[in-house]
């Protein structure tokens, strides 16, 4: 990590201690077509579970608890949380 990004978040929330260990974030910016194409398969292959919507949004819910960003994390939530009410409770058929 760099001495300037360092500074940076030294000076967010009070951290003053220049020997605070830091980790970089496992985030990517843009995915690759082949890491893209990894993500559809595994939602594929949750959707051929016949899963219906409202497990479909826990296991959003599930995936987001998972994200390192604790701000996305908590907006994602939220939306789920807002949205769980409007999902219909029935199966989805799953194309073959």
């Amino acid at each position: 990590m760099s001495d300037e990004v360092k500074e940076h978040l030294l000076g967010m929330d009070g951290l003053d201690d220049p020997d605070a260990v830091f980790i970089q974030p496992n985030i990517d910016i843009k995915l690759s077509a082949d890491k893209r194409r990894e993500c559809r398969d595994i939602v594929k292959e949750i959707m051929s579970f016949g899963v219906s919507q409202r497990q479909v949004l826990f296991i959003v819910q599930l995936l987001a608890l998972e994200l390192e960003s604790r701000e996305v994390m908590l907006r994602i939530l939220k939306a789920v949380t807002d949205s769980r009410e409007d999902v219909p409770t029935g199966m989805i058929e799953v194309p073959k």
